[in-house]
């Protein structure tokens, strides 16, 4: 459903953008402080629900130092009453070399239930894709621990690119990257089993008026060709700050009636959150 989809991609194109290629000192400020974006979604002047997109710091993660990423999205009360919309991912960025090492989805809209972690094993080049099968969960459940005791997990192996990417860090590696106007950058990301390349095209500037004050921005439009939370249906453009952060403060999708568009109303900086585990938590 187009409003998940948005919901969902102001967190895979929070960092769409870069601190000039050089300026690592400021990407790892943003990643160690902590950063939490808080955006509003709108249709026909309604708001429809409202996402997040959290940097928690860094965690080991299997002896490895990896940059823990969350994104939430949930619909307001008038849609959730035609179709709820509670998602949650996570993704584990290994700092150095910049690659995924673990991604978790779960995903509540409406009846569709799915929660699933994939592993990146990059030495080996093979993703472990483990969902939780909810053919036998009754309708009713939808928390994680109460549907564990119906269903049944399933594993999968599907070769993986070397140094490939999931769907939320791809854009963190993207934001190391130098963004002009009129010019497209790629990145390999794995997604719906499958290995991609993600193009991402500069589109040109414009000035807007944001939570942040008056602002010129990049306008950016991710060619998304894999399924998912990335369905390619309609256009989407996202409006990230032309400065140093590359903060995006506005996205616009296009649907057959109308356009949602999602509006940044706070951002927060301050100490990433601290963790109970090494692991970064469980899939929910």
């Amino acid at each position: 459903m187009r409003l998940r989809l948005c919901l969902v991609l102001v967190g895979l194109f929070v960092s769409a953008g870069q601190a000039a290629a050089g300026q690592v000192s400021d990407i790892l400020r943003v990643f160690h402080e902590g950063e939490r974006l808080v955006y509003d979604v709108s249709w026909l002047a309604i708001k429809a629900g409202g996402a997040t997109l959290e940097v928690r710091g860094v965690v080991n993660l299997d002896g490895h130092q990896a940059y823990h990423l969350v994104t939430t999205a949930q619909s307001a009360p008038v849609i959730s009453r035609i179709y709820g919309v509670d998602d949650r991912t996570e993704s584990f960025l290994e700092t150095d070399p910049m690659r995924t090492l673990r991604f978790d989805k779960n995903l509540r809209e409406g009846r569709y239930r799915h929660s699933s972690q994939t592993v990146f094993d990059q030495e080996k080049s093979i993703a472990t894709f483990r969902y939780l099968d909810f053919s036998n969960v009754p309708k009713n459940i939808t928390r994680l621990d109460e549907a564990e005791r119906y269903g049944k997990y399933v594993s999968q192996e599907f070769p993986l690119d070397p140094g490939a990417l999931d769907e939320l860090s791809v854009l963190y590696y993207v934001r190391t990257l130098p963004l002009q106007a009129s010019t497209t950058v790629t990145a390999k990301v794995f997604a719906s089993k499958k290995n991609w390349e993600l193009e991402i095209k500069v589109l040109g500037r414009e000035t807007l008026e944001t939570v942040l004050g008056r602002r010129v921005t990049l306008k950016v439009e991710p060619l998304l060709k894999y399924e998912g939370i990335f369905q390619r249906k309609g256009r989407m453009i996202v409006w990230l700050t032309d400065d140093a952060e590359r903060i995006p403060v506005q996205m616009k999708s296009e649907i057959v009636i109308g356009s949602f568009v999602t509006t940044l109303t706070r951002r927060e900086v301050g100490l990433p959150q601290a963790h109970l585990d090494s692991h970064g938590g469980s899939t929910r």
